[in-house]
């Protein structure tokens, strides 16, 4: 099978994951509200009817944690374990020449974001924005390509703000150009197979071609096709390609925006991209992605719960690692060995990635991907005069003008050691797992 959005969305209509909305919904704000109705009921969307535009679109398809297991092959339990073993064998991406993203070509006056369903998510947000957008630029002094997810602003035919700063890599790269007095070349791929979406938003060290991080976990090459007015490549399984060039020397305002955090990025004046070809499939499907909704979060986390996985399992028996309710926040569970260890997990955890602002360390009979029995960890098992390690002044999440961010708090709510008799958990023999339904006339 042909590994595209549509092969994707055939497996989420295989789990019973995929609902197909007919009536027609409005791309501002409405778009925004079924999806969180959605999200609730874990379920990815296809809609089919979007007011002012002839384009179906798709949303939340990382709706939950089995779907990107079901991808990957695996448990959730051993999606991060997975996602590991992966990442150690890059492969290559492959040029060919043929790509269905290019059966339309518009270029010059032909040019016209707007017939896209771009999504206006939230209330104060400036207007449309692309945020399932696959940016793809190349680094002018090795020309290795580089490959992230940004949000881009609507702002008109052929026009869009797009947010980039260092230390972002493609941030990096662009400054490079500047120096030079050049505008940058950049592609924007939508609606290719997610696992780019993965790839793009894995971090990486760098000078690493994503697109050989995302062969490594699709296990074998991503194809990519050269674009019409740009040297540049993109995947050839996307549905929809924006060409064109950062604009070198220019900056507008841009935003506010509802970002992952669920709070308003204020105006900010960002770089200025301009489009010079639109290629697409003859009836392509758009995709869009809300921030900092759960989708959101599964998709930042898978990488950053592998790195904090690579690290504390140095120095414990891991049995899971979960960043929840946002990427800032997570747990730990570990067969603990000694009453100590919960202590050095949490440190190896907060050194191995800089943006986490708590931890728990818990048991494995606790289910770190529910943030319920986490708390319930905390309230019944831990021991707060001994089990805290705090950390004052350190290094957090960047953006971060009051200071909110600059300490870190990690909490043992593992019990006592060897204590099991004391610590069980009550269950329900054979009758855990009943479903309500089954017993309704």
């Amino acid at each position: 099978m042909t590994e595209d959005l549509q092969s994707f969305l055939d497996m989420l209509s295989e789990m019973g994951c995929l609902v197909k909305v007919s009536k027609q919904v409005d791309p501002c704000f409405e778009v925004s509200g079924v999806m969180r109705a959605a999200e609730r009921e874990g379920k990815a969307l296809y809609f089919e009817n979007i007011k002012g535009s002839v384009f179906p679109m798709v949303t939340n398809l990382f709706c939950s944690r089995k779907v990107m297991a079901r991808y990957f092959k695996t448990s959730s339990s051993d999606l991060v374990t997975e996602f590991i073993k992966r990442l150690k064998s890059p492969i290559k991406p492959r040029i060919v020449t043929t790509s269905p993203a290019k059966e339309m070509i518009f270029t010059g006056a032909d040019i016209d974001l707007a017939t896209l369903p771009i999504i206006t998510h939230r209330g104060k947000d400036a207007g449309p924005y692309i945020t399932a957008g696959i940016i793809t630029a190349k680094d002018p002094q090795t020309g290795i390509r580089n490959v992230s997810v940004n949000r881009m602003q609507l702002k008109g035919k052929d026009k869009l703000g797009v947010r980039m700063m260092p230390p972002q890599h493609l941030g990096v790269i662009f400054e490079k150009y500047e120096k030079m007095g050049k505008n940058m070349p950049v592609a924007v791929a939508i609606g290719a197979h997610p696992v780019n979406l993965i790839s793009a938003a894995t971090s990486v060290p760098f000078g690493v071609d994503e697109f050989s991080i995302a062969g490594a976990l699709r296990g074998a090459p991503i194809e990519l096709v050269t674009c019409e007015t740009v040297d540049l490549e993109v995947p050839a399984s996307a549905q929809i390609i924006i060409e064109g060039e950062v604009i070198c020397g220019m900056r507008e305002a841009e935003g506010p925006f509802g970002d992952f955090l669920q709070y308003y990025v204020p105006v900010m004046d960002n770089n200025v991209f301009q489009v010079k070809a639109i290629t697409r499939r003859y009836n392509p499907i758009y995709q869009t992605i809300q921030a900092g909704s759960v989708e959101d979060t599964n998709l930042l986390a898978l990488s950053r719960e592998a790195k904090i996985y690579d690290a504390v399992s140095k120095i414990a028996d891991v049995h899971a690692v979960a960043l929840l309710p946002t990427i800032l926040g997570g747990a730990i569970s570990i067969h603990k060995t000694s009453e100590e260890q919960a202590k050095l997990v949490l440190a190896a955890a907060f050194k191995a990635y800089s943006w986490l602002k708590y931890c728990v360390v818990v048991d494995p009979d606790v289910d770190v991907f529910n943030p319920d029995d986490v708390l319930w960890a905390v309230a019944t098992r831990s021991r707060l005069e001994s089990g805290l390690l705090n950390i004052d002044h350190s290094v957090g999440f960047p953006r971060d003008p009051f200071r909110v961010h600059t300490s870190k708090i990690g909490i043992d709510a593992t019990a006592p050691l060897n204590q099991w008799d004391e610590f069980e958990r009550i269950d329900i023999p054979r009758f855990k797992n009943v479903s309500l339904k089954d017993y309704l006339a």
